[in-house]
C-alpha cells in the first residue's frame, strides 16, 4: 500500500488494502495460531502475487514454505530481494552493503535478542562488505612543492 500512495497511485494502494484487510482481519481474530498461520501465508501470498504483477524481475514462486526446519510457513521474502538485487545494474548501487536492521541478515535468536551483540554484528557486517566492495584508491602523485612558499606546500603562488 506504501508503494502505491508513494507513486500517487491512491487506487492501487486502496485495492491493496481491500484484498488484505479480510485477510489480516482474519488472523486477528483466530483463535488458534494454526488458523491464524493460514491467514498470515494467505496475506504473504497474496502480496507475492501482487510483486510478480509489476514485472520488476522475472516471477518469483509466490508460495510460502517451510521456514528451515520449524513447524512455520514463511514467505521467505530474501528470493525477492535477490530478485530485484541481481537487476541493479549501477555499480554505485550495486556496491553498497546492505542496510536496514539486523533481522534482515542474522536469523539468530542469541543475536536479535541481546542489542549489543547485534549492534557488533551489524557493525561487521557492513565493514566486511565496504571492504570487499570498495575499488582500491587511485594512485595519486607525490604534492609537489611550490617554492615561493615553502611553509604551505599546496599554495598557489
Amino acid at each position: 500500500m506504501g508503494r502505491c500512495g508513494e507513486v500517487g497511485d491512491e487506487l492501487g494502494s486502496a485495492v491493496t488494502a481491500a484484498r488484505l484487510s479480510p485477510v489480516l482481519t482474519a488472523a486477528l481474530t483466530a483463535t488458534d495460531r494454526h488458523t491464524r498461520e493460514q491467514h498470515l501465508v494467505h496475506a504473504d501470498e497474496i502480496v507475492a502475487h501482487q510483486y510478480n504483477q509489476l514485472h520488476l524481475t522475472d516471477r518469483v514462486d509466490p508460495a510460502t514454505r517451510a521456514y528451515h526446519s520449524r513447524p512455520f510457513q514463511a514467505l521467505r521474502a530474501d528470493r525477492f530481494t535477490e530478485a530485484l538485487t541481481a537487476r541493479i545494474t549501477d555499480p554505485a548501487l550495486r556496491d553498497l552493503p546492505p542496510v536496514g536492521a539486523v533481522d534482515q541478515f542474522a536469523d539468530s535468536t542469541d543475536v536479535l535478542t541481546r542489542p549489543a551483540l547485534a549492534r557488533a554484528l551489524t557493525t561487521t557486517v557492513r565493514q566486511t562488505r565496504q571492504e570487499r566492495h570498495t575499488p582500491p584508491l587511485p594512485s595519486v602523485p607525490a604534492p609537489r612543492h611550490h617554492r615561493s612558499s615553502p611553509r604551505h606546500p599546496h599554495a598557489r603562488g
